[in-house]
């Protein structure tokens, strides 16, 4: 035998308070930051432990490729 379910409350329908949107962090810029520093512990540590300042500037350099990179394709093209 079927059973019923029950009538459901209707309610007004209210219209959303318009809220300025808070701002964010940017988080290309903190990704980038945070990826320099462990580029500069990484190279610190190659040019320290093993006495070899072209691996140390290599590893430099690499990382600002990179990072000049991610930030080059994640440039505004109307801008």
């Amino acid at each position: 035998m079927p059973t019923l379910l029950p009538e459901k409350n209707r309610t007004e329908a209210r219209r959303a308070r318009r809220v300025p949107a808070m701002s964010s962090t940017d988080g290309l810029g903190l990704w980038s930051v945070s990826l320099g520093l462990a580029a500069v512990l990484l190279a610190s540590l190659v040019y320290f432990g093993g006495r070899d300042s072209i691996g140390a500037s290599f590893v430099l350099f690499g990382t600002a490729a990179i990072v000049a990179l991610v930030i080059r394709a994640g440039a505004n093209p109307n801008a």
